[in-house]
């Protein structure tokens, strides 16, 4: 039986939360972010779509999935570190605890509100290619979902709820498209439809393989980009 001391605290705590999440950071489809109690953290609330019964998909395992990808990737070193997972009965109000990333990174305040290109789109291409080599897909990312160092410009991937994991002829096509998009915004488009078309017509031929060492290859030298040709 819980003591009446662990019951306060959790009652204390749990209304310090609710008030946070009056006020929350930002918010999108598939959760809400808000401060946590925790100094330096934050909260992901997972805003659990209404399923039909007999569904065998949950906000807990959708969830858990997110929180393991996205420590994979804070283990390189560009997505936040995760501090813990907290699930409630039938994953109403499921949660992330997760490092705040506002004092050293912010979002991309140029381009007009559209994705970066030249050096800041590189990068991304990189992180993105990265994980494909780990075997995690992001989906598309956009303004909203990556974040950069503010001295050093550096990319983070801020949002895992739309990740996965992709193998064979799909962790391909993740690495070809991520390398594609790099040398594009490198300003080697001639490259890029080259890479693109030589890899996806080894994958259409069912030669999984090769299709992979051409991929590699071209992510290798995307790689060894610092300075694009365009910007």
């Amino acid at each position: 039986m819980r003591k009446a001391g662990e019951l306060i605290r959790e009652y204390l705590r749990e209304g310090k939360l609710a008030a946070n999440r009056s006020e929350p950071i930002g918010s999108g489809y598939y959760g809400v972010v808000y401060e946590s109690d925790v100094p330096g953290n934050v909260m992901k609330q997972a805003i659990v779509p209404e399923l039909p019964e007999n569904n065998n998909v949950t906000g807990v395992r959708t969830l858990e999935e997110e929180v393991n990808l996205q420590a994979i990737a804070a283990e390189m070193g560009i997505a936040p570190r995760v501090a813990g997972l907290e699930t409630f009965p039938g994953g109403i109000g499921n949660r992330i605890e997760m490092a705040d990333t506002r004092k050293n990174f912010a979002k991309h305040d140029s381009n007009n509100g559209l994705f970066p290109a030249g050096r800041d789109a590189v990068r991304v291409s990189q992180q993105l290619g990265q994980l494909a080599l780990k075997g995690i897909d992001l989906g598309d990312r956009t303004i909203d979902n990556v974040v950069y160092n503010k001295m050093t410009g550096r990319p983070m991937q801020i949002d895992f709820g739309v990740a996965g994991k992709v193998k064979g002829p799909q962790q391909v096509a993740s690495l070809a498209y991520a390398t594609a998009e790099g040398f594009e915004a490198a300003g080697l488009g001639d490259v890029a439809e080259i890479y693109r078309a030589t890899v996806f017509d080894l994958l259409e031929g069912g030669d999984v393989a090769d299709a992979m060492d051409v991929a590699k290859q071209g992510f290798s030298r995307l790689q060894k980009i610092k300075t694009p040709l365009a910007n």
